[in-house]
């Protein structure tokens, strides 16, 4: 009889005692340190992700669609800019920025763009005002980051605007011209200046045939320009500008074959360039360059495809897109070329953030 009391008590107790779980993914905190990688997918196959990689090299592949029950990132991720608490990602077929909580990866809501507008890069000017450029429509918008909403619809730019950077009052915006599609129409090439203020083109920088991307040294009051050139021109070679608008003019040129990515140590000044053949350092105050890493893709394969920096650790940071229609990886390298890890993502890492 004290037998069978004591196996009834066991087994109430048993009954009684919680069942371990497994933790809510939407409420586990990402790990401090750690860096978002925006993976674009395929053109109009809605499979964009964000992707988030801690100090150790662990990949978290689909945030959103981890963290947020139903719900994708979008098509075809282009930018990520954290202001705050918040992570702000373009996903430009779809025309929205989408806004994530940076701590919980929880959605939080959308700025949408009307009549196919898609929103490509996207910059902080000041406090919660943000710009991003519209590249087919070749203008850029102001948004409101803390009401969600979009400010200004269109200030006009130049032939298909791509990347775009803000420094002490100016809005720079490479008008890339999609290359020789665009060739000879105005403005393709160069690059517009626009006040921050009233969005007013105030300057137009010459001769950056395919600019593709600005990059502020907020530091020392410089803008770095990286342009490819033109397909058709197959033995000109493209590079990279260093303009002061201080004293109004390009003070620095250095020549790559098809820059890919361009990053600022903002603590040397010295810049990362990749290009067709690897990483370049360039220090421009002992006008030096150095080979970080090389690396060369052969037959479309294991494709290098956008450089990032990683702001807390000072550490490159490479996407490559191996065949652009596997998934990818993210690569980190400290500043002397050295692989730190290397983490599996999404379909062709183009975009990080910190």
């Amino acid at each position: 009889m004290r037998t069978i009391i004591i196996l009834v008590v066991a087994s109430f107790c048993v009954r009684c005692v919680p069942v371990p779980t497994a933790p809510d993914p939407s409420t586990t905190p990402l790990v401090s340190g750690g860096f978002f990688v925006v993976c674009e997918g395929l053109w109009r196959q809605d499979n964009a992700t964000l992707s988030f990689i801690t100090p150790t090299g662990s990949a978290e592949r689909d945030v959103v669609s981890t963290r947020n029950v139903g719900l994708r990132l979008g098509d075809t991720g282009s930018d990520i800019l954290v202001r705050g608490d918040s992570i702000y990602v373009c996903a430009s077929t779809s025309g929205t920025i989408e806004v994530y909580h940076r701590l919980t990866g929880i959605w939080k809501g959308r700025i949408r763009f009307e009549n196919g507008r898609e929103p490509y890069r996207l910059v902080i000017v000041k406090d919660h005002v943000a710009v991003c450029s519209i590249r087919n429509d070749d203008c850029i918008a102001e948004i409101d980051l803390r009401l969600l909403t979009v400010r200004v619809p269109r200030a006009p730019a130049g032939p298909a605007p791509e990347g775009l950077c803000c420094l002490r009052g100016r809005i720079y915006v490479a008008n890339s011209g999609l290359g020789d599609l665009r060739l000879k129409e105005t403005g393709a090439g160069t690059v517009s200046v626009l006040d921050a203020k009233d969005l007013r083109v105030v300057k137009t920088i010459e001769g950056l045939p395919n600019a593709m991307q600005c990059t502020a040294d907020a530091v020392r009051g410089l803008i770095w320009f990286t342009y490819r050139h033109l397909a058709t021109k197959p033995d000109s070679l493209g590079g990279v500008v260093c303009y002061d608008p201080a004293l109004d003019s390009i003070i620095d040129h250095q020549r790559f074959v098809s820059p890919k990515g361009l990053v600022v140590d903002p603590t040397t000044g010295i810049i990362y360039v990749l290009h067709r053949d690897g990483i370049d350092s360039f220090d421009r105050n002992t006008q030096t360059r150095r080979t970080i890493a090389t690396h060369k893709s052969t037959n479309g394969n294991d494709v290098w495809y956008s450089l990032g920096w990683w702001k807390s650790q000072r550490a490159l940071l490479v996407g490559n897109a191996r065949t652009y229609v596997t998934d990818g990886e993210v690569i980190a390298l400290d500043l002397n070329g050295n692989v730190s890890f290397k983490a599996g993502v999404g379909l062709n890492p183009s975009a990080f953030a910190d």
